[in-house]
C-alpha cells in the first residue's frame, strides 16, 4: 500500500516502501499538488445515485418541473458534481477529474417527458425541454458534466410506440443504460413467487426482442418493495425466459458508500429522490436538496476524487475502511 503524508518528511516517505516505482511516486507528487491547492482527496466517502420520475412543466409529487431539472444541472455541475455510468460506480473505477465527485442519474418508469421525439421540417429531433433534450444541451456547454443516466423501463417505453426502436438504439450507441422496471409495477413484497418472475422476466423479454446487445442487470424496485423470497431479485424465470440481476435499487432514502468500503450495502442500493428541502417544515428531508446541504457542511464525508481512476485516495487512517477484496484489478489505495 502506498501512504502519503502531507506533513511528513521524504525520509518517512521512502521509508514507507512506496519509492522504488515511478508511478507511484508520480501519483504521490501528484496528491500532495491536490493538498497544496486545499483539494483533500476521499475516495473512501459517500455517492448518491439520483431519482427522476416524471419531466413536466409544473413540479408535483415524482414529478421534477423542467425549469428545476435545468436548475438541478446547473447546481451538481457548480457543486463540484459529473456524471459516471451506474455499472462503473458499482464496480468500483471511477475516472472523474480531481476535485469532483461523480454521480449517477437514474429515471424510473420511461416517460415521454424523460425522452421525446418532435417532428422538425421532417426530421425526428430531440425535444429540448424533455430531460435527454437538457441534458444534451447543457453536456455542450459544459462537456465535463458528463451525458449519462440509467432509464428503468417499463412496457411504455417512453410513450412514443412508433420510436421504441429508434429510443433505444439512440440511447445504447450513446452509452446509456437500461434497468428492469417490471412489467406492472406492482409492489413486489405483495405477489407470489411465480408472479414476482412474470413480473421481471417481462420486460427482458421485450428487450431481447427489441435489442439483443441491451444489457439487462439491475433490478429497479417498483414503490422500492422487495418480494418475499428475496433471491428472486437476482434470478429467476418465466415461460422459458431467464433473467439475472446484479443489484436492485430502492426508492429514496440515501447516499452511500462504495463497494469497496466496508459501510458499502451490497447489492441493495438506496437512492436519493430529487426534490426541494423546506428546513423549517422538514419536508423533502430525504432529496437531493437536503443531501447536497449537508455535504455542504460535511464535506468531508463525500467522495472527493484524486483524477487517477487506478487508485483509491483518501487519508491514511481509512485504509482501515477497506475491502480490499472488492478493489477492481489494478487499483490500489493510496492514503496521505
Amino acid at each position: 500500500m502506498f501512504v502519503i503524508a502531507a506533513l511528513a518528511c521524504t525520509a518517512l516517505l521512502t521509508a514507507s516502501g512506496c519509492g522504488g516505482s515511478k508511478k507511484p511516486a508520480n501519483a504521490r507528487e501528484a496528491v500532495q499538488a491536490l493538498l497544496d491547492k486545499g483539494i483533500r482527496p476521499n475516495e473512501m466517502g459517500m455517492v448518491m445515485v439520483l431519482e427522476y420520475h416524471r419531466i413536466r412543466d409544473e413540479e408535483s409529487d415524482y414529478t421534477r418541473s423542467i425549469e428545476n431539472f435545468k436548475r438541478d444541472l446547473e447546481t451538481l455541475y457548480q457543486k463540484g458534481f459529473r456524471l459516471v455510468k451506474f455499472r462503473d460506480l458499482m464496480r468500483g473505477k471511477i475516472d472523474v477529474p480531481a476535485g469532483t465527485t461523480p454521480i449517477v442519474f437514474s429515471f424510473d418508469d420511461s416517460t415521454e417527458g424523460q425522452f421525446r421525439y418532435l417532428k422538425e421540417g421532417g426530421k425526428t429531433v430531440l425535444d429540448p425541454e424533455c430531460a435527454l433534450g437538457m441534458m444534451s444541451d447543457f453536456s455542450k456547454k459544459h462537456s465535463d458534466f458528463g451525458y449519462t443516466a440509467i432509464f428503468s423501463f417499463l412496457p411504455n417505453l417512453f410513450d412514443q410506440p412508433k420510436y421504441v426502436k429508434q429510443k433505444v438504439n439512440y440511447l445504447y450507441n450513446q452509452g446509456f443504460e437500461f434497468g428492469n422496471h417490471t412489467t406492472n409495477h406492482p409492489s413486489l413484497g405483495l405477489v407470489s413467487d411465480e408472479e414476482v418472475q412474470k413480473e421481471i422476466a417481462g420486460p427482458v423479454k421485450k428487450m431481447k426482442s427489441i435489442d439483443p446487445k441491451v444489457k439487462l442487470d439491475v433490478l429497479c424496485l417498483p414503490h422500492g418493495s422487495e418480494p418475499k423470497n428475496k433471491e428472486l431479485m437476482y434470478d429467476g424465470s418465466y415461460d422459458g425466459t431467464r433473467y439475472h440481476n446484479n443489484w436492485a435499487l430502492l426508492v429514496g432514502s440515501e447516499p452511500f458508500y462504495p463497494v469497496y468500503q466496508y459501510k458499502n450495502p451490497g447489492k441493495v442500493i438506496p437512492r436519493v429522490q430529487v426534490m426541494d428541502y423546506n428546513p423549517t417544515s422538514g419536508s423533502g428531508a430525504e432529496g437531493s436538496d437536503y443531501w447536497l446541504r449537508y455535504f455542504d457542511k460535511h464535506p468531508e464525508l463525500k467522495f472527493i476524487s484524486d483524477g487517477d481512476p487506478d487508485t483509491i485516495c483518501a487519508p491514511a487512517y481509512m485504509e482501515s475502511r477497506l475491502l480490499s477484496k472488492k478493489l477492481p484489478s489494478g487499483v490500489s489505495f493510496l492514503g496521505y
